[in-house]
């Protein structure tokens, strides 16, 4: 049998367990009293995809598109102010590098 190489990825496995606990986040707020709640900060698709496998990227999109389409709740992205990083380190200069992020926020309909 011959052995296959695997595609691996650099893992964040702190921000791994912070998507995997999305959706029993949303199950809490759904359950509870608060009207908004913003459930996750970052680059939602881009952090599913870079820390997840393919498949497994599917089964969380497919997940989420559960609690997207109810018609109940509503889900917004407001846009983070940029963070700008890396323009010194103890190994010399490093070109200036600009951090984007979201908010994705949940909200009850009324």
């Amino acid at each position: 049998m011959e052995k296959q190489n695997r595609k691996s990825k650099e893992l964040d496995h702190y921000l791994k367990s912070v998507i995997s606990g999305v959706p029993k986040k949303l199950d809490h707020f759904i359950s509870g009293s608060e009207n908004k709640m913003t459930y996750y900060t970052g680059n939602w698709s881009t952090d599913v995809a870079n820390n997840f496998t393919e498949k497994q990227s599917e089964k969380i999109f497919k997940n989420m598109s559960k609690y997207i389409e109810r018609p109940d709740l509503q889900f917004f992205q407001k846009k983070n102010k940029d963070i700008e990083i890396g323009t010194w380190s103890e190994y010399g200069e490093n070109e200036p590098e600009s951090i984007s992020s979201y908010d994705y926020i949940i909200i009850k309909r009324a």
